[in-house]
């Protein structure tokens, strides 16, 4: 069994193993970053490293509804670090890889590509999300 950070993009929950989180901050306004894709809010200072910040639920295709931006969770792949600003951070939860769900055939093609399935945790549906695709969409 694995931990997962628990977080929300406006009205949807969604998960990342504990082990990627390199840390989480209160929001910030990034500084623009010129010719970066629309998701890429800009690059923010965490203590004199230059990171990128991407809105996720702008890149994952969830942006319906209220997204108020109150937390930045940095997360790492190798040596890679990029932060994505989320609605709330809201706990941190037990996972078992093996009972996630498949999406829906109604689901985007870009929440299939960024997601590895749907987890129960109590009466919450979870998407849990692929960090390594998450760095791949990030950087195209």
């Amino acid at each position: 069994m694995e931990k997962a950070l628990v977080f929300s993009l406006g009205n949807q929950e969604f998960s990342v193993r504990i082990s990627a989180v390199k840390e989480i901050k209160s929001w910030a306004k990034a500084t623009p970053f010129p010719a970066a894709p629309p998701f890429v809010e800009g690059v923010v200072n965490v203590r004199g490293s230059v990171i990128p910040l991407v809105d996720m639920a702008q890149m994952m295709g969830v942006s319906e509804g209220s997204n108020e931006k109150k937390a930045i969770i940095f997360l790492k792949d190798g040596s890679k670090i990029i932060g994505f600003s989320v609605s709330n951070v809201t706990d941190i939860s037990d996972v078992e890889e093996g009972e996630f769900k498949s999406l829906p055939e109604l689901s985007s093609d870009k929440l299939k590509y960024y997601s590895n399935g749907i987890q129960s945790l109590g009466d919450r549906l979870v998407f849990s999300v692929n960090v390594s695709s998450l760095f791949e969409g990030s950087l195209q």
